[in-house]
C-alpha cells in the first residue's frame, strides 16, 4: 500500500499540453493511483469552471484547488470550502491598468467567466477552457459579483513587457503571480488576493481531508507552483520547468509531451 494519500496536479504544462485533454496514459496513471486509494486533487491557478471537463473526464470526485489557492472546491457538489475573493479596490485598478496598457484581462468568478473584447486570445481560451465567456464592461462586475481572480495574458514578449509594468504597479494591491505554458508560449499573471497561495490552500485541504502533510505530492511547472512545492512533502517538476523550480524539486519528471504526470504517478505511487 503506497504511503501517499494525496497528489496535487497542476494543469496547465502538468497534466495537459497541447489540447484540452490528457493522454491516455496519463489518465490511465490517474485512475491507477485512484484504484490504490490515492485522493488526485487538481491545484491550479484555473477557474474551477474552467476544469469542469477534466473533472468529468477523469472522474475526479472530491476536493480541488482552484485560482491560484482562493478556492477550494467539492466535485461533483461544486461546493465551496473555501474561498477568497480579490478586493474590490485591486480588480478595478487591475481592470483599469490592462485597458491602459492594451492587456488582455479574464475576469473570474466561482462560476462565472467574463473578458471585455473577442479575439484571438479569447478564441484561444474558448478552446483551451472549454468555456464561453461573457462579454462585459468588466468594470461593471466591481462591487456587483465576488471576483475570485483576474488573468493577463501576454501572448509575446512585448505584451509580456508592458504587463510586466502591471505587475509592478498592482504589488500594493493584490498578488500577481505568472506562469508560462510551455505548451503554447503564452504567460499567464493571476491575480488574486495576497493572503493566499497553492501552499497554504494545500495546508487547508489537508486538514479538511484529515491527513498529515508528509503524505501528500505535489507536480508543477512554473513560478506560481513554488508555494505548495514549499509545503508538499514530495515535489515533482516537469521537465521543461525553470530551474528555480527544478531546484525545490526531489525528482525532476520527464516534461508534459512525455507524459511527466504518468511517470511520477508510476514511480511514486504504483511501484509500491
Amino acid at each position: 500500500m503506497t504511503r501517499y494519500k494525496l497528489i496535487s496536479l497542476d494543469v496547465d504544462g502538468t497534466l495537459i499540453g497541447d489540447g484540452a485533454y490528457p493522454t491516455t496514459r496519463v489518465a490511465e496513471a490517474v485512475a491507477a493511483a485512484r484504484r490504490k486509494g490515492v485522493q488526485v486533487a487538481l491545484g491550479t491557478g484555473r477557474a474551477s469552471e474552467a476544469c469542469y471537463h477534466l473533472l468529468n473526464a477523469l472522474n475526479l470526485d472530491g476536493l480541488h484547488i482552484f485560482f491560484d489557492g482562493a478556492a477550494i472546491v467539492n466535485w461533483p457538489s461544486n461546493d465551496i470550502v473555501y474561498l477568497q475573493a480579490l478586493p474590490p479596490r485591486a480588480a478595478a485598478h487591475l481592470i483599469g491598468l490592462c485597458r491602459e496598457y492594451n492587456l488582455f484581462l479574464e475576469i473570474y468568478a466561482h462560476d462565472f467567466y467574463f473578458i471585455e473584447q473577442d479575439g484571438e486570445l479569447a478564441k484561444h481560451q474558448r478552446e483551451k477552457l472549454q468555456l464561453k465567456p461573457i462579454i462585459t464592461d468588466l468594470m461593471t462586475l466591481v462591487n456587483r459579483i465576488k471576483i475570485v481572480k483576474g488573468q493577463i495574458i501576454a501572448a509575446n514578449a512585448e505584451q509580456k513587457k508592458r504587463a510586466d509594468i502591471v505587475t509592478i504597479e498592482m504589488e500594493k494591491y493584490c498578488k500577481l503571480s505568472w506562469s508560462f505554458d510551455y505548451s503554447n508560449g503564452m504567460y499567464f499573471g493571476n491575480a488574486i488576493s495576497r493572503y493566499v497561495s497553492k501552499g497554504n490552500a494545500l495546508r487547508e485541504l489537508v486538514d479538511y481531508l484529515g491527513i498529515g502533510i508528509r503524505e501528500t505530492i505535489a507536480v508543477g511547472d512554473s513560478f506560481n507552483d513554488m508555494p505548495i512545492f514549499r509545503v508538499a512533502n514530495t515535489k515533482v517538476a516537469m521537465g521543461h520547468s525553470p530551474d528555480a523550480l527544478k531546484e525545490m524539486a526531489d525528482w525532476v519528471a520527464p516534461s508534459v509531451q512525455d507524459d511527466g504526470v504518468a511517470a511520477t504517478i508510476e514511480k511514486f505511487i504504483l511501484s509500491e
